[in-house]
């Protein structure tokens, strides 16, 4: 799309910026934010300029440059015609050092030409989120935080408020949006007020002015409005969490921390988490095949962090997350090692780690490295310190060290819970759920639905808290589910009063972490509070009753 205003067709053109960082403001330092490979070719020309006296520089050529496209023998031999027919594109890119900046504006294949590890990590969604309307919203792109690290992705051509896509504030990660730009003074609209569209992201694909002293006062707004004007109410949450890529040098200084991190002797927040891919074989698991730091595998009957660290600490710092990156584990359901019911996952999707940085904190989940703003931590620790304060409904027994299973907890407490049955690993298997679902650990006498999980450390949590938020949502969505936990119930007991005609309203977290007598929300990784909120609000949305109850030990 073409945008003009004022009559000049020439006024304004949709072009594509990106915000640089670690870039010295003149010819020099812009010149180091580009590729090498590319400003060295031949291919390409790059000079330095001016930009109404403000220092530039410009690349521009042509990538994969070839004199046949390569589906030109394909051609030939399905229909015997020689086309002779090039491939050719084309890349340009203007970097200026307009204050705010330096920025970059690129053309064509010109994102190319741009070092990644010079490109400012939300930019684009920096701008939008204090700019863009929220009720005119056309497409988003979030990552799921939960223990399926799922990427969704919506449009909505004629785009709707932020509220239509049914994003839960707590727990996903918004890494690009697209809408309507609001009321903002640029060369677009300048003589004549009028709507256009923009897409955000690390870049900004906005309409720019095409006259030096035009794109200058352009820059100049997007500086102000990034860094001066406050989020959008609606949008504000999208600034609170964000993913950051592996090319950001904040992620360069956070593996180094995880990297010291990896000893034997670490005091740091560290810990094994289930990956997604084998949530479904937790309960299958009596042992684990790792292969890390050694040309063979060893098998373990129990999996905890040590594994991790006794076979990383003896290599060089700089050797350990290659290490992680290049080993597995493997989950087996037989002692030996010899039934593999999982693949081998890398063992660094595995890992949870916590870290801070110049005032920043950071987590890693699933191989990747998450930002968290301070208001969103402060909002999660009084929001989860309340939930921690609730009284117990039904106070939990002491976990017995003679009792070394969940299992055996479960099996123990209902001896103790008048009115309760033990249902700890008895799947209920539905036409929504044809692989099955854990409905609870334990039925409360008044059908309550009790998860129970003792860890290692807060890491695995996660999966306990989305287990009882899938399971409560299955039992009051779908019918055939209850009727199978009432089955599931019959097996144990003729008398406990479940009806499948009424949805469940109260579920319940047991946890405990091994030691670690006290539970608090302090005990637990950022990622597992993310969990947890996102699983109390879905509940309490739904009308249900949660409590979080520390098992003591």
């Amino acid at each position: 799309m073409t945008n003009h205003a004022g009559g000049s067709r020439s006024a304004a053109r949709r072009s594509t910026l990106y915000r640089l960082i670690d870039t010295d403001a003149n010819s020099d330092g812009l010149e180091e934010a580009l590729v090498k490979y590319y400003a060295e070719d031949s291919n390409f020309t790059v000079e330095s300029t001016e930009i109404a006296k403000v220092p530039a520089v410009t690349i521009w050529g042509v990538v994969g440059k070839k004199d046949r496209a390569d589906w030109c023998a394909t051609f030939k031999s399905l229909t015997g015609i020689d086309a002779k027919v090039a491939n050719v594109a084309s890349a340009g890119a203007i970097l200026i050092a307009a204050s705010g900046g330096p920025y970059a504006i690129t053309y064509g294949m010109g994102h190319l030409l741009i070092d990644a590890a010079k490109i400012d990590p939300g930019f684009g969604l920096a701008f939008s989120i204090r700019s863009i309307e929220p009720t005119q919203i056309r497409q988003i792109t979030r990552s799921i935080l939960d223990s399926r690290a799922r990427v969704d992705r919506s449009t909505v051509p004629g785009g709707q408020s932020i509220r239509g896509f049914g994003i839960e504030h707590y727990g996903e990660v918004v890494s690009r949006l697209a809408g309507t730009l609001g009321s903002i003074q640029m060369t677009f609209n300048r003589s004549t007020p009028r709507k256009v569209s923009i897409a955000a992201a690390d870049s900004l694909k906005i309409p720019l002015g095409v006259k030096p002293a035009d794109l200058l006062n352009d820059l100049q707004e997007i500086t102000r409005i990034t860094q001066t004007a406050s989020p959008v109410p609606e949008l504000g949450f999208i600034d609170q969490i964000r993913g950051l890529k592996s090319n950001n040098n904040v992620v360069k200084q956070l593996e180094d921390q995880l990297a010291r991190a990896l000893t034997k002797a670490t005091t740091a927040p560290i810990a094994l988490t289930l990956p997604a891919e084998c949530e479904e074989y937790e309960h299958t698991a009596h042992s684990y095949r790792i292969k890390l730091a050694s040309d063979r595998f060893e098998v373990v009957d129990e999996l905890d962090i040590s594994a991790v660290l006794d076979r990383v600490n003896p290599l060089a710092v700089t050797d350990r997350l290659d290490a992680l990156r290049s080993g597995y584990i493997q989950m087996c359901s037989d002692p030996d090692g010899k039934e593999k019911v999982s693949r081998q996952v890398k063992t660094h999707k595995w890992l949870a780690f916590e870290a801070s940085l110049n005032s920043g904190h950071f987590f890693y989940h699933q191989g990747k490295w998450f930002e968290v703003g301070d208001n969103y931590l402060d909002f999660l620790r009084e929001r989860l310190d309340e939930v921690f304060a609730r009284p117990a409904s039904i106070p939990l027994p002491k976990w017995d060290s003679a009792w070394e299973e969940e299992e055996d907890y479960n099996r123990e407490a209902t001896k103790l819970i008048s009115g309760s049955i033990c249902l700890d690993r008895k799947k209920i298997h539905t036409s929504q759920h044809p692989y099955g679902i854990e409905a609870c650990d334990i039925i409360g006498p008044n059908n309550e639905l009790i998860h129970i999980k003792r860890a290692s450390s807060s890491g695995p949590l996660s999966h306990l808290f989305m287990q009882g938020w899938v399971s409560m949502e299955a039992l009051r969505s779908d019918r055939e589910a209850r009727e199978k936990l009432l089955t599931r119930i019959r097996e144990r007991s003729t008398t406990h009063p479940y009806n499948p005609d009424f949805k469940p309203k109260k579920l319940i977290y047991g946890i405990a972490i091994k030691r670690d007598a006290t539970v608090a929300r302090k005990n637990l990784f950022t990622f597992s509070q993310v969990a947890l909120m996102r699983a109390i609000n879905a509940l309490e949305n739904a009308d249900v009753d949660v409590e979080v109850i520390p098992i003591p030990q």
